[in-house]
């Protein structure tokens, strides 16, 4: 995908924090962060850049390149395809946000709004909230996070919060270890779904919410683990990780754990494609769920991955039709749409 003289341009110095797959045949999206020398850190200041790839075009004017300084090490990357608006978009932590539609606009734009409040006369302070995940469900981007916040994308530099999740009240207390414990404990780490009006949403405590007919409405679930990642198959049947790495699968009141782990890092991103689970992270990479057991997809027994993609496997994006896989990470990244693993780059073209 790159020559020489488009890396020296485009991606040296930097390395793949997101991608995602763009809003028509052909279009990638990628985000970048400075590499920086052993010595320095990241609270300090970093280049961040989003990249816009069409790759069926010239290498000439394959690529786009946007300064997104404003973003933090948090930040997240996804596209909103027709009939939403035709656009990739990043967001922070602070809710800082960036979009790019071609011959349309770029840029930053206004923080996603939200109401500042106290919930009680009393309470310990403030708060505001988060984004922790940035993600589209059909044709949609949504951020997720924290305390409890959806944010949805319903058109260019237009959000509309998820206000039917309350707030828990713990968070208003007067208490400051009362209140820094619930604020703690009630974040949305992922968001998958099928349509935008079937989805779930999971994160801190066992959280686990599904939104069904126009309404968000709390599931139970077993247990108070910290949730980290869901997928849902085209059934209905969702798939949910937790910190330590197991796998959760259900739907609504019912689950089961499937798989049970001890990983020292919780998987990050989480895909339902071509009938498995596939999970990663940046520890370890990418793994598939083979005859119960979570095994990485570089050895799988059906389909496995190139080994040479393995260690750039680090982020998933799944097309809107189910079709395609992006993953990618650190110099590389790989497209498959279930037969095919197509490598579109590993690391600085030789020539």
């Amino acid at each position: 995908m790159f020559d020489r003289e488009s890396w020296n341009r485009f991606m040296s110095g930097y390395f793949i924090r997101d991608c995602t797959i763009g809003f028509e045949a052909g279009r990638l999206g990628f985000l970048l962060f400075e590499e920086l020398d052993d010595d320095a850190q990241m609270e300090d200041g970093f280049q961040i850049r989003l990249l816009a790839v069409k790759v069926a075009n010239p290498v000439e004017t394959r690529f786009f390149s946007l300064s997104a300084n404003g973003l933090g090490v948090g930040s997240q990357l996804s596209s909103a395809w027709a009939p939403q608006e035709t656009e990739f978009v990043a967001v922070g932590v602070g809710l800082e946000v960036y979009s790019y539609k071609p011959k349309a606009y770029k840029g930053r734009e206004e923080n996603i709004p939200f109401e500042v409040r106290k919930l009680s006369p009393d309470a310990y302070s403030e708060f505001g909230c988060g984004a922790l995940k940035t993600v589209r469900v059909g044709s949609t981007v949504f951020a997720v996070g924290g305390p409890f916040r959806i944010f949805e994308r319903t058109g260019a530099q237009q959000w509309k919060e998820h206000i039917d999740i309350p707030i828990p009240a713990e968070i208003g207390s007067s208490n400051r270890e009362t209140a820094l414990a619930a604020i703690g404990d009630s974040s949305f780490h992922d968001l998958a779904g099928l349509s935008e009006d079937d989805m779930y949403a999971v994160g801190s405590g066992g959280a686990v919410w599904r939104r069904h007919g126009g309404r968000w409405s709390q599931m139970p679930f077993p247990g108070n683990v910290r949730l980290h990642t869901v997928a849902v198959a085209p059934d209905g049947t969702a798939y949910i990780t937790d910190i330590r790495g197991s796998v959760w699968k259900g739907r609504d009141q019912e689950w089961e754990r499937i798989v049970q782990a001890d990983n020292s890092m919780p998987y990050q991103d989480s895909v339902w494609f071509n009938g498995r689970l596939y999970c990663s992270n940046d520890s370890a990479g990418c793994f598939v769920l083979e005859d119960g057991a979570m095994v990485g997809a570089h050895h799988a027994k059906r389909d496995a991955m190139p080994v040479d993609s393995a260690p750039h496997a680090h982020r998933l994006d799944l097309s809107p039709d189910g079709k395609h896989l992006l993953i990618a990470g650190m110099y590389g990244a790989t497209m498959y749409d279930g037969s095919t693993w197509n490598v579109l780059f590993d690391g600085e073209p030789e020539a």
